[in-house]
């Protein structure tokens, strides 16, 4: 019995777990081993998005007549069509290999779901998995591609709302597609194929010893976007676990491109995690270091998120990895009147914080300005700020202008220059292509210091982001004349 699994420019294939059902590596290379697997399992990335599948790869898929599961983006590369212009006024559509009578919309989810398993091969029940996609509404077109999954959500195109079904996978013949992940996890499912290939338990162990060994080996092949080649060798001398947390001034200014290129350039084993539950911005560094989307790599920031702050700590506290790089979301303090701010979080998880500004909103000089604000703010608050990135440095001479002024104050500063052609293949729902990411991120000039960190019981201090922002505006800026202690009063209860 043989299960590939599809390797290729902008694929995922140690994202999830697939069952421990691979036994086979496909890549651009022996792609025409195809034809020999009793089952093909083409996992999400950014297949679509990354034009992955030459015409070559494209024939063997379609000539295929055993069985083919796709994932998510590998669910999208069987359908008809796909609609990547999210942020498009006109639609942007990119054909797929029309195995499926499906056509995919942009809708945005990032929930871990509950989906019901229509009756199929798989057999039929309730699972459990998650959605990370951003084009997921999926659209049968005709009478003969079936139902195969309805995910219940929460959250779709970032607003919460009520419970909601969604269709979430169809079939046809031997062709099934999903958008959720972790769907041949489910012991179930899994068992279900197994059976219906014929499957004996001698052959199922066999299976599952093939697929630790190709794991193994798709791990490896990791190495080839981190620059030092002895990078997991020793990682564990002295059990010593370092971290930070990347907060910045606002959105887009670069915290997803700055994570991954971290991840690039760490000699050990690295975890990312993402405040909130977008887990999308965490992809391209998991696509890099070859690791899998658990619950953990999203911290919940009021509803919206996996796993608390508690649980989270517990978990690497006993893991196994060197490094934790935490990312925040959209600004350091927003929504902090409303006590789900990534301040706040960072406060509770005690990590160090890196202030992230991005130089091509308002200028080098502002973007300075405004990390110095967050830096003082962040310190006034009790936040250990270990320094400041300005990112996308345009002007060199200014930025060691203002490199000197910082060290004269004891402020680390670090710039990383712009990327070329950034506007275009580089950014989530953007056309984001992860091979190009990824390797653009390796390429950048950055050593920063990721300090040891203890991992102890959460800070459960609630923090009142007024008292704390009145307390530092007094330090700062002298009061001319006493503010009306009833508009005060008021004011303090928005």
């Amino acid at each position: 019995m043989e299960i590939g699994i599809l390797d290729i420019r902008g694929s995922l294939p140690l994202f999830e777990d697939f069952g421990n059902l691979p036994t086979k590596i496909i890549t651009e290379n022996n792609y025409k081993e195809i034809k020999d697997l009793d089952a093909l399992i083409i996992p999400g990335g950014s297949l679509v998005e990354s034009k992955s599948l030459d015409e070559g790869l494209r024939r063997e898929i379609t000539d295929f007549d055993g069985y083919i599961i796709g994932i998510c983006s590998g669910f999208q590369i069987l359908a008809k069509k796909v609609d990547i212009g999210r942020k498009s006024s006109v639609p942007i559509i990119r054909e797929g290999l029309g195995l499926l009578d499906v056509e995919f919309y942009p809708l945005i989810c990032t929930d871990r779901v509950e989906f019901e398993l229509k009756k199929s091969i798989f057999g039929e029940g309730r699972g459990e998995g998650f959605h990370c996609h951003t084009y997921g509404d999926v659209r049968i077109v005709d009478k003969e591609t079936k139902i195969l999954t309805i995910s219940k959500v929460k959250k779709l195109n970032y607003k919460l709302g009520g419970e909601q079904e969604i269709i979430s996978g169809a079939f046809k013949g031997k062709v099934f597609g999903t958008m959720v992940h972790n769907f041949l996890d489910n012991e179930f499912v899994r068992d279900n194929f197994l059976k219906h290939l014929g499957v004996t338990e001698d052959e199922k162990e066999e299976i599952f010893n093939k697929n630790m060994i190709i794991k193994e080996e798709l791990r490896k092949r990791a190495l080839k976007y981190r620059l030092n080649p002895e990078l997991l060798k020793d990682s564990k001398a002295n059990n010593k676990k370092r971290g930070i947390i990347l907060l910045a001034t606002s959105s887009n200014c670069g915290k997803t491109f700055l994570t991954t290129a971290l991840s690039a350039k760490l000699n050990g084993k690295v975890f990312v995690a993402k405040i909130g539950g977008d887990v999308r911005d965490i992809v391209p560094a998991l696509y890099l270091l070859r690791e899998s989307m658990t619950k953990y790599n999203s911290i919940k920031i009021g509803e919206r998120g996996w796993v608390d702050v508690k649980e989270f700590l517990e978990y690497i506290k006993n893991s196994e990895y060197d490094f934790i790089i935490v990312e925040g979301v959209m600004g350091a303090f927003t929504a902090a009147l409303k006590n789900i701010s990534s301040y706040q979080i960072a406060k509770k998880l005690g990590f160090p914080v890196y202030i992230v500004s991005a130089c091509n909103i308002s200028g080098i000089e502002g973007a300075f300005v405004e990390a110095i604000a967050h830096y003082s703010l962040l310190k006034d608050i009790g936040i250990k700020v270990e320094g400041i990135i300005l990112n996308k440095v345009y002007d060199w001479n200014a930025f060691n202008k203002l490199k000197s002024l910082a060290e004269k104050y004891g402020i680390k500063l670090y710039g990383v220059g712009k990327v070329a052609n950034e506007s275009r293949g580089l950014i989530p729902e953007v056309e984001i292509d992860y091979e190009s990411f990824c390797i653009n991120a390796s390429k950048v000039d950055l050593e920063i210091e990721i300090p040891e960190v203890e991992i102890n019981d959460l800070n459960a201090e609630e923090d009142n982001f007024l008292n704390r922002l009145d307390n530092w505006m007094k330090k700062i800026i002298p009061m001319k004349s006493p503010v009306n202690p009833m508009i005060w009063k008021r004011l303090r209860k928005i």
